[in-house]
């Protein structure tokens, strides 16, 4: 058997995303999942997260090309007293689902939480019978599905 020593196996990287590099990508991944933005938008929220201690965007990077990206925002909960790092969104795209990377940036999130004090991760989701297959994901690596969430718009 002859191997050909040039292929080499697609490299992942999860990285801090930098809004001059990553706006457009970071831009077209949340409009795969409908959530409604524009590039503007989305400049404030990637300048915002980089100038906030508490705020962390990291994309997942397979060869160059940005394919997940998860947000984090971390809070002190009053009622438990614990520092926790909130998933505000994770995506990966859906031509790259299934291979790990939605994993990896969980893990990314860990890290990243641990590092600024955070004694928890959580993540909600809506329960719309197309979360499903997220949901099932979210078990899968280790979440615990716990209590409901209610909200109410201000005006």
């Amino acid at each position: 058997m002859i191997m050909n020593s040039n292929l080499s196996a697609p490299t992942l990287q999860i990285r801090k995303s930098n809004c001059n590099c990553d706006l457009e990508s970071v831009t077209a991944l949340m409009r795969e999942l409908n959530y409604p933005t524009t590039i503007n938008v989305m400049r404030e929220r990637m300048e915002a997260s980089e100038d906030n201690p508490k705020l962390c965007t990291m994309v997942a990077e397979l060869d160059g090309e940005v394919v997940g990206m998860v947000a984090l925002n971390q809070v002190h909960s009053y009622a438990t007293g614990e520092t926790a790092t909130q998933v505000s969104a994770l995506i990966v795209s859906e031509k790259h689902r299934g291979q790990g990377i939605g994993k990896r940036l969980i893990r990314s999130s860990e890290e990243w939480g641990r590092a600024h004090g955070s004694q928890v991760l959580f993540l909600t989701s809506g329960n719309r019978v197309e979360r499903a297959p997220a949901h099932a994901f979210y078990e899968h690596i280790g979440f615990d599905k716990v209590g409901y969430r209610f909200i109410r718009k201000l005006k």
